[in-house]
């Protein structure tokens, strides 16, 4: 029930370009290499770790492979 909840706020601050975990603006993280022309991993100052789509202009959450 708990998730229900918070999902929704995590995908609303992950399309406002903002961590989830601490709220720290991701186009500010130090970390971004790129994996491809299109995509980049962007490591956040709190260590969790995004994958952004530089066409769509989108944040997501890196699987455990991307990782």
């Amino acid at each position: 029930m708990l998730k229900k909840l918070i999902s929704p706020l995590q995908k609303i601050l992950l399309q406002k370009g903002l961590c989830p975990g601490c709220t720290n603006s991701l186009k500010k993280a130090k970390y971004r290499i790129p994996i491809n022309q299109e995509t980049e991993k962007v490591t956040c100052n709190c260590g969790r770790i995004y994958i952004y789509n530089q066409e769509l202009g989108t944040y997501r959450r890196a699987l455990e492979s991307e990782a």
